[in-house]
């Protein structure tokens, strides 16, 4: 086991997309959504090594305090176990900070307990690149951004925009409020159950801390096509 507060240059990079499992539940849906990543290399927080072998996915690593996980000497020995032990921030956080990747696609940090999922949102907020990280819950897929989106929506679809701190947007086209010269900022002004008016929506963003996009599970695909070609 690798004590990474002694190596804190060790970084996972990776040139392609990764998944990334969490510990909180995941719907039943998920087996069927996780066909799209049977080839992607897979890293597990703590104990969300249970649902990627539950699942079907061989991790490459597991990251975490490992106060998650039963018996780590059971798991298979090809798994790298890397002891992250600090308390200042999560499992999903120390993956964040450990991996470097063009997307991460996380399964297991919006559902169960209510405040994990704030701790995931709030390791959002925290991050200190613009690269894409898309997670998946049993109602809602999000995508974390920095920069500009475009995606193909049904009309009518719910497209909610929440800032991670304070963000600008110069326009947008395809929803019903636009965000044309509009500044959000976290516990002052979001951006809840916006919809498309049209088949794309399109954002342009300004200066800021970044925000989320945030609509309901069926834009599964395409909300992952339109993070895939951030990436």
């Amino acid at each position: 086991m690798i004590n990474m507060e002694k190596q804190q240059h060790d970084v996972l990079t990776f040139a392609s997309p990764i998944l990334l499992f969490g510990a909180s539940p995941i719907a039943e849906l998920t087996p069927h959504l996780l066909d799209e990543f049977k080839n992607w290399p897979v890293i597990a927080a703590d104990g969300g090594v249970k649902a990627a072998l539950n699942t079907g996915f061989l991790p490459q690593a597991i990251i975490g305090d490992m106060d998650s996980v039963d018996r780590l000497g059971d798991l298979p020995k090809s798994i790298r176990q890397i002891l992250l032990s600090g308390q200042d921030d999560t499992d999903f956080e120390k993956c964040l900070k450990l991996i470097d990747a063009p997307l991460i696609v996380g399964f297991g940090f919006l559902d169960g307990r209510f405040d994990h999922s704030l701790a995931a949102l709030n390791a959002l907020a925290r991050l200190h690149h613009d690269r894409p990280i898309f997670l998946v819950g049993a109602n809602d897929v999000l995508v974390r951004l920095c920069g500009d989106f475009q995606v193909t929506v049904n009309i009518g679809t719910r497209f909610s925009i929440w800032p991670l701190g304070c963000q600008h947007f110069l326009r947008s086209t395809g929803l019903e409020w636009a965000l044309d010269d509009l500044t959000m900022e976290m516990g002052r002004h979001s951006g809840t159950s916006n919809r498309s008016t049209a088949n794309r929506i399109s954002i342009a963003a300004g200066k800021g801390d970044g925000y989320l996009a945030i609509a309901p599970l069926a834009t599964f695909d395409n909300m992952l096509k339109a993070a895939l070609q951030l990436a």
